[in-house]
């Protein structure tokens, strides 16, 4: 695609029609060896952005995998009570667990 355009040069710099540009936003200047860059400004990347780079990095290198189980549902309150009273007990919680799962074995 060609254009015209309109440039004016006056004491300030250079002036370029703004319709060219509609969202360009905040620019920045860089001045390089045989031009100018004028360029939009880096938006600030926050932590959501950091984050959902990351999950995808991850994803991508196959760090990262999408669990395929549903989510636990949550303890009823009567289940709560049981585990409450049980726990009580002078016993250290890691005997009550090895005491149960050598009852499934």
């Amino acid at each position: 695609m060609t254009a015209i355009l309109s440039l004016t040069v006056t004491e300030d710099g250079l002036r370029l029609p703004r319709q060219l540009f509609p969202r360009l936003g905040e620019v920045e200047v860089i001045e390089l060896n045989n031009y100018i860059l004028i360029k939009p400004k880096p938006r600030p990347i926050t932590a959501n952005d950091l984050r959902t780079l990351a999950m995808a990095a991850l994803h991508e290198a196959g760090l990262l995998t999408t669990l395929a189980w549903q989510p636990l549902s949550p303890v009823s309150a009567a289940e709560r009570a049981e585990l409450a009273s049980r726990l009580r007990g002078a016993r250290p919680l890691s005997e009550i667990i090895v005491e149960e799962r050598t009852d499934r074995v």
